[in-house]
């Protein structure tokens, strides 16, 4: 058999093995491949890594594209179809093995929900229950922050001050969260050179699993910047699924001595809150919405207006696209999992109630 040839078996075999054989050992991934394995990973990329204050994760995505377009105009040139579909099936399969080796395991651990014995799903009543709440605290929070009802508020970006107070908010957290963390450093969040595609896409920020480095679209609205900093720390931390990232996002940048990150906390949950009802009842969203203060629903505009006039078809495929990987990687919802958010807030608030 041909190296080629043997090689592709290889990578075959590994890729199947990974998909197909993974899902059925949560047991084994929760314990051995989180808490042994991964940290190990994580801690042997990060020595090279953080030494660059640069993203070299984004400086290898452009390489390998460059490199995807050579081949592919050297194999076409030379009619050596054969070779290019060899060439390109080893690429992909390449991609989904060290994906899954390198980070994507993680899929397969037991939910948050599961370790912390959490419900799930809720009620129209605690959906309520919830949205009030955190209208409340942001109209508090906003009133003290600017002393006028009318104004945003506003965050200088300042993605050292964010990568700083994320990084202490996480020694903050309660036992029981930490625990479903691994224990390394956190690499800081660096400022992505894609930032613009990144916009088109529609993604604040994405966690590389090839170099444990975190990015950060640079573009958003700075309002979302210090919770996108702290969900991206949450994924190298070994937490693959969207919506419990979204949950450590907003736990610990909540944690706060700052009450502009507690604002920029609270109105990330709250857009998740409105959101949900906006998809239920157009009338109840109304209701909700004209409770909060002129600059609250200004800060709401401010992001919603980025988004919008961000919003091509690109936007669309690449949604699909990412929404389809999240599903063959075991996040069953899709890119709607990250709404999953809001129930894992009800019910870690419910049960801490109950405690």
């Amino acid at each position: 058999m041909k190296k080629t040839n043997l090689r592709l078996l290889i990578l075959l075999i590994t890729t199947l093995v990974c998909y197909y054989v993974g899902p059925r050992f949560p047991a084994f991934f929760s314990t051995n491949y989180h808490q042994k394995i991964y940290p190990s990973i994580d801690w042997l990329l990060r020595q090279f890594t953080n030494v660059f204050p640069f993203s070299i994760g984004d400086l290898l995505y452009a390489i390998v594209i460059f490199h995807i377009i050579y081949k592919t105009y050297y194999f076409v040139k030379k009619k050596a179809y054969l070779k290019y579909l060899k060439f390109i099936a080893t690429y992909v399969l390449l991609f989904f093995s060290l994906f899954q080796i390198m980070w994507g395991f993680n899929n397969y651990r037991y939910s948050l929900a599961s370790q912390l014995n959490l419900e799930q799903n809720y009620t129209e009543e605690e959906l309520n229950k919830l949205t009030e709440r955190l209208i409340n605290e942001v109209n508090r929070l906003h009133r003290e922050i600017t002393k006028d009802s009318t104004s945003k508020v506003i965050i200088e970006k300042d993605l050292q001050y964010f990568n700083q107070i994320a990084k202490e908010n996480y020694t903050k957290l309660p036992e029981k969260l930490k625990k479903t963390l691994i224990s390394n450093p956190i690499n800081k969040v660096k400022a992505s050179v894609y930032s613009p595609l990144l916009s088109y896409s529609g993604f604040s920020g994405y966690f590389n699993p090839f170099t444990h480095e975190n990015q950060i679209n640079t573009e958003i609205p700075s309002v979302g910047m210090p919770i996108t900093v702290a969900h991206e720390m949450a994924h190298q931390l070994g937490i693959s699924s969207e919506s419990e990232a979204n949950f450590f996002g907003y736990k610990v940048m909540s944690l706060s001595e700052d009450l502009r990150f507690q604002y920029a906390a609270n109105l990330y949950a709250l857009r998740y809150c409105l959101k949900e009802h906006n998809n239920k009842d157009r009338a109840i969203y109304n209701y909700w919405l004209q409770q909060l203060y002129p600059g609250v629903k200004e800060n709401i505009y401010e992001t919603d207006m980025f988004w919008k006039n961000k919003r091509t078809f690109s936007t669309f495929i690449f949604k699909h696209v990412y929404g389809r990987f999240l599903k063959i990687n075991n996040q069953s919802d899709g890119i709607r999992s990250y709404n999953r958010f809001v129930d894992l807030l009800i019910n870690y608030d419910k049960k801490n109630q109950e405690n």
